[in-house]
């Protein structure tokens, strides 16, 4: 979980015993991801992302996976400034989620909301943000909102694996690499993820096409190739 939940540090379930005085300021501040080039995303992002950042694919402890490259540079995202604050582009719901995620429990089919309590914008006092529960211990909107969120997340989730599952199913993913020469001349190169090939899409039979249509996958595959040119962008973008 720690792998795939990159900058969470402390996650632990909401329980009333616990957080009862809590509040959480959430989205005035970027910082917590700006050591981020790279994070999940899902498939129902990949139109809104695709217009400011590259959509690759990469290998994770459950297979592969969409992800948002956020930088050139390692652990430096060029979209949160100095100032913490997010540039003008789309903001990957991995990140707008935070600091809350849904855990399962061990060995259960349950789910629990959790939090992130090492995150800079959680209050134990409760004068800063939103209040996770009202004067009468029930759950404030503000706690309900991230619920859904988070749960909206998961059923995202399973629909992105299924994306990904099917891209495998007709061996249409490439590893590849990004050969990127900056302003000043020198070259970075980012490696280790996946792309859809253009000529094995182009030589599926009909009726895979068919099917790809039918299940709304190849304008996500169209999405993802046309993202790469973002690439260029991040070059432009890089300090």
């Amino acid at each position: 979980m720690a792998k795939q939940l990159i900058f969470y540090e402390k996650v632990v379930p909401i329980v009333l015993d616990r957080h009862r005085e809590w509040s959480v300021e959430q989205g005035a501040s970027y910082d917590f991801a700006a050591g981020a080039n790279s994070c999940p995303l899902m498939v129902s992002e990949f139109q809104m992302a695709a217009v400011d950042i590259p959509i690759v694919f990469g290998k994770n402890e459950t297979g592969i996976a969409p992800m948002a490259i956020l930088g050139i540079e390692p652990k430096k995202s060029v979209f949160v400034g100095e100032d913490g604050v997010w540039g003008k582009s789309y903001i990957p719901a991995f990140i707008r989620r935070y600091p809350f995620v849904f855990a399962q429990a061990p060995e259960q089919d349950t789910f629990a909301l959790c939090i992130d309590e090492q995150f800079d914008g959680c209050h134990e006092d409760g004068k800063k943000g939103e209040k996770l529960f009202k004067d009468d211990d029930q759950p404030t909107d503000y706690l309900n909102t991230q619920m859904e969120f988070a749960k909206n997340f998961e059923i995202e989730q399973r629909r992105t694996v299924a994306f990904c599952e099917l891209m495998e199913e007709h061996k249409l993913l490439d590893p590849t690499n990004a050969q990127i020469t900056m302003p000043d001349g020198q070259k970075r190169a980012l490696t280790g993820f996946h792309v859809i090939s253009k000529e094995r899409l182009k030589a599926l039979p009909e009726d895979v096409v068919k099917d790809l249509f039918e299940r709304d996958a190849l304008e996500l595959i169209y999405y993802h190739l046309a993202s790469i040119r973002n690439m260029e962008r991040l070059r432009d973008l890089t300090g």
